[in-house]
C-alpha cells in the first residue's frame, strides 16, 4: 500500500472548520508523508471549495473530488471518497471536528499490534465554538483498552455508531464491499456495523483521539434537522440495520446496538420541535417496530420516564404519550448540552 492510513472527509459548507481540521492531520505525530487526504466537496456553496483546492495545490497526498450538488448527509461523499482510497488502513473525521495530534499513530498502533480490523476508540465533545468538554464520552477509569475476538455487552456500549474515532483495515472493507448508506441518517452506523460483522478481531482503546463539535441548529448541521422526513428515514437506515445482523446470524449482537441506539432516538423525538403532534402519532406507528423490540429482547432502561412512554407507544395511546413527551421535553430544557448528551447514552441497560 503506498499510505499508511488514508483519511475520508466529507465536506458541506464547513468553510469555518475545515482549515482547523485539515491541519490537525497534516500535523499528525505519524508524519502527514504516511497520509493520503481524501477531501470530498458535496456541493458546498460557501468558501468550502477554495480552501479544498489551496491545500490539494500545496500538498501531493491530498485529493480533492467537487460533487456538483449536495447529496444530503455524509453517506454519497464518503462512498466517493472510498474509491480513491490507497493506504493500507482506512479512517474518517467530520469536516467540522478534528483530531488529536497523535490520533493516526495510536490508531494505527493499535489496529497493527493486535492485528485487528476495527478499533475503535474514546473522544470528547465541543460546543459550536470550540469548547472542549471537560469528560470524554467514555469513562477513561471504568473502561480500560481491550481486544476482543468477538464483541460483547461492553463493547457494542463503546462502540458508537460513527465512522469516526475509528480506524478500518481497508482490505476488509475492500473485499466484502462494505459501503454506506446514502441519503439518509445513520448511513455510517449501518458502514460501522457492516464492518464489525465482518471482522475477526476487534479493539477498543481508552485513548481520546478525535473532537466532535455539536453543531446543534438545522440551518448549519444536516443531522440536527429532526423533521418528519428524518424519522421516516432513520427508520429505514434501523431496518437495513437490523437485516445486517440477521443475515450474520448474530441477533445476540444487535441487541446490545439497539439498547444503546434505542434511547437516543426516542430523546431525539421527544426534543425535535420540526414534528406537530399528528405527525408524531404517525412516526410512532411507523416506528412501532423499532419500539416492540424493547419488550421481544426484554431491555429494561434505566430512565423510569422512558420507560412509561414506552409503555404509552406500545400500548398504542397516543395521546398519553404525547402528553410524556412534552413534560420530558419540558424537564429537558433546564438540563445543559452536556446533561442532555450524558442521558442520551444508556447509564444501566438489563438484557
Amino acid at each position: 500500500m503506498k499510505y499508511k492510513v488514508s483519511i475520508v472527509i466529507p465536506i458541506y459548507n464547513a468553510g469555518d472548520y475545515l482549515e482547523e481540521c485539515i491541519e490537525s492531520i497534516i500535523n499528525q505525530s505519524i508524519g502527514f508523508e504516511n497520509l493520503q487526504l481524501i477531501l470530498v466537496n458535496d456541493g458546498s456553496k460557501d468558501n468550502s471549495a477554495n480552501i479544498i483546492d489551496m491545500y490539494c495545490q500545496k500538498y501531493k497526498n491530498i485529493i480533492g473530488i467537487h460533487l456538483p450538488e449536495s447529496h444530503s448527509l455524509g453517506g454519497f461523499a464518503r462512498n466517493q471518497g472510498l474509491k480513491q482510497v490507497e493506504g493500507k488502513y482506512l479512517m474518517f473525521v467530520d469536516s467540522d471536528d478534528f483530531i488529536d495530534q497523535r490520533a493516526c499513530e495510536v490508531m494505527y498502533e493499535a489496529i497493527t499490534k493486535n492485528e485487528a480490523q476495527v478499533v475503535t476508540a474514546n473522544y470528547k465533545c465541543m460546543d459550536q465554538n470550540g469548547k472542549i468538554w471537560a469528560k470524554a464520552m467514555f469513562d477513561q477509569e471504568k473502561y480500560k483498552s481491550c481486544e476482543l475476538k468477538e464483541a460483547n455487552q461492553t463493547f457494542f456500549y463503546l462502540y458508537c455508531p460513527s465512522v469516526c474515532m475509528k480506524i478500518f483495515d481497508a482490505t476488509l472493507i475492500k473485499e466484502n464491499n462494505i459501503k454506506f448508506l446514502e441519503g439518509v441518517p445513520a448511513e455510517d452506523a449501518y458502514f460501522s456495523c457492516n464492518a464489525l460483522l465482518k471482522s475477526e478481531k476487534v479493539c477498543y482503546i481508552e485513548d481520546v483521539v478525535y473532537y466532535y463539535r455539536r453543531r446543534n441548529t438545522g440551518e448549519v448541521s444536516t443531522s440536527w434537522m429532526r423533521n418528519k422526513r428524518y424519522f421516516v428515514n432513520v427508520n429505514y437506515a434501523f431496518k437495513e440495520i437490523y437485516k445486517l445482523f440477521e443475515s450474520a446470524n448474530k441477533i445476540e449482537y444487535y441487541k446490545f446496538f439497539y439498547a444503546k441506539n434505542l434511547i437516543s432516538l426516542i430523546y431525539k423525538f421527544i426534543d425535535s420541535k420540526l414534528i406537530n403532534n399528528a405527525e408524531r402519532i404517525e412516526l410512532m406507528s411507523e416506528l412501532y417496530w423499532f419500539f416492540e423490540q424493547s419488550r421481544e429482547f426484554n431491555i429494561i432502561l434505566a430512565q423510569r420516564s422512558i420507560e412509561i412512554l414506552l409503555e404509552y407507544i406500545l400500548d398504542k395511546k397516543n395521546e398519553e404519550a404525547i402528553k410524556a413527551c412534552e413534560i420530558i421535553a419540558e424537564l429537558r430544557t433546564f438540563m445543559t448540552e452536556v446533561q442532555k448528551e450524558m442521558t442520551s447514552k444508556p447509564q444501566k441497560i438489563t438484557i
